[in-house]
């Protein structure tokens, strides 16, 4: 199934094709097909996206809910995964998102430092690196811009059921407006497995 055109608030996911003609302009079908996984509290959920954007960072910061079609939703608790033809979820109920795709305009790029952070949002705990401009105050800069911030080289751990796991990947979109608390770390606790949650709100 291919996504159809909707308002620009409204973001389409597309996990399985079909052979059944839909009607679809030109400029959406030509745009990139991306793989992501999303978290929320309680699930995870699986989908491919068009991007709408340079970035998916843009995209999700543009966006007050995801439209999904064809989407497996998997569940922490008991690990039970459902197929849906049709989900919506609101921009803000994300906790993060594993994206892949394009960087962006590297036209538009301004010389970075990269500072190792984590964060907690419930159950989940978030690893990475936060690119700030040179002088700027990491934690600061966090909060001035839009919820969903990039991390490279980022990491999350999560319950399902009563096993704990990590999944390390290239970049993970976190919702700065669901964290528990976020804070800067050193390079050794970003990747020695020294950090751990605390009990949450």
């Amino acid at each position: 199934m291919t996504s159809s055109a909707s308002s620009p608030s409204r973001l389409h996911l597309v996990l399985q094709p079909t052979f059944e003609e839909v009607y679809e302009p030109d400029f959406l079908s030509e745009l990139p097909l991306i793989r992501f996984v999303a978290y929320e509290r309680q699930h995870r959920v699986f989908g491919w996206v068009r991007l709408e954007a340079d970035r998916l960072t843009d995209l999700l910061n543009g966006c007050e809910e995801l439209h999904l079609e064809d989407v497996e939703i998997a569940g922490h608790e008991d690990g039970t995964t459902r197929s849906l033809e049709q989900f919506v979820i609101g921009r803000r109920a994300l906790i993060a998102v594993h994206a892949s795709g394009p960087p962006g305009d590297e036209t538009l790029r301004q010389p970075t430092r990269l500072v190792p952070v984590a964060l907690q949002c419930g159950q989940y705990l978030v690893g990475g690196h936060l690119h700030v401009l040179s002088g700027e105050d990491p934690l600061a800069s966090a909060q001035q811009r839009p919820p969903m911030i990039p991390l490279t080289e980022a990491w999350i751990e999560y319950w399902t059921g009563d096993e704990r796991r990590h999944r390390s990947t290239g970049t993970i979109i976190v919702n700065r407006d669901q964290a528990d608390w976020m804070r800067q770390v050193t390079e050794r606790e970003l990747v020695a497995g020294y950090l751990r949650p605390l009990p949450s709100r």
